[in-house]
């Protein structure tokens, strides 16, 4: 297995060695949800940088889940948030008197700086709110959970068969791109030249694993009606014993952040 593919199945891998499997789903999504709430409703400072801190302690201490996979995991979210942060620290249309920069109808002053620094804080520690249950609970667990709840069996399959057909389309991917590196597709051949041919490869890229994806969803499609495949997927459900203790100290935590940020925040 290649590198890429390592980084791209750890967080999956990750849920699945995670000691916290062994937890109820149900425990694992109070924990999250609480958490996420908290990072929703409470004053950015302490509540959401608090939120932040509690939820990396639980995923790299309570849960064993290594760092380098938490980083990875948070990569593309960050880069979601840091656009989202500038289009709003941005100001567009008449500058404000106490603007710090102005340049035509864009301007950054106080006010949007705020703003800014709000909703990076309150998406990041939302986010590591989230994966607190994307670390520690895998698809299986969560669609077996939710399937408790009489949640529409439609749902749960369209849920479940997009969960695997993202991993078919992603080692379609990996398999069309280390095919091109080995032909040496992109080798580049000049400042314009090596430009060129890397659009080139990219759209013969696109269009291979488009092919060979719907391709392979086909044959496991197929495999599945040989099978016997006529309603659902489902999995045997298993019994994990309660853990009072565990939501407990979850719920002290989320209190214990309340209690600091109005404490903090009351005048």
């Amino acid at each position: 297995m290649s590198d890429h593919s390592h980084h791209i199945n750890a967080l999956d891998d990750a849920a699945w060695d995670s000691p916290w499997r062994r937890r109820r789903v149900g425990e694992k999504v109070l924990c999250s949800l609480g958490l996420v709430l908290t990072a929703l409703m409470a004053p950015t400072w302490p509540g959401a940088v608090l939120v932040s801190v509690a939820a990396i302690a639980l995923i790299l201490g309570s849960a064993r889940i290594h760092l380098h996979v938490l980083a990875e995991a948070m990569t593309g979210p960050i880069v979601f948030l840091v656009l989202g942060a500038v289009s709003v620290l941005l100001s567009v249309g008449q500058s404000p008197a106490d603007a710090w920069w102005r340049l035509g109808a864009l301007s950054i002053g106080p006010a949007s700086c705020r703003q800014a620094v709000r909703l990076f804080a309150h998406g990041l520690s939302g986010t590591l709110a989230v994966m607190v249950l994307a670390t520690t609970t895998p698809m299986v667990d969560l669609l077996t959970w939710l399937r408790r709840f009489h949640v529409p069996e439609p749902l749960l399959e369209i849920a479940n068969l997009t969960y695997r057909l993202l991993f078919v389309i992603l080692d379609t991917m990996l398999t069309v791109l280390e095919a091109q590196r080995c032909r040496l597709g992109d080798n580049p051949v000049g400042p314009m030249r090596g430009m060129r041919r890397r659009w080139e490869n990219t759209a013969a890229a696109i269009g291979s694993i488009g092919v060979l994806a719907w391709d392979r969803a086909g044959r496991l499609s197929e495999g599945m009606s040989h099978r016997g495949f006529e309603t659902t997927l489902a999995t045997l459900p298993v019994e994990r014993a309660a853990s009072p203790r565990f939501v407990v100290i979850a719920l002290a935590v989320v209190a214990a952040i309340w209690a600091l940020s109005l404490g903090v925040t009351a005048p």
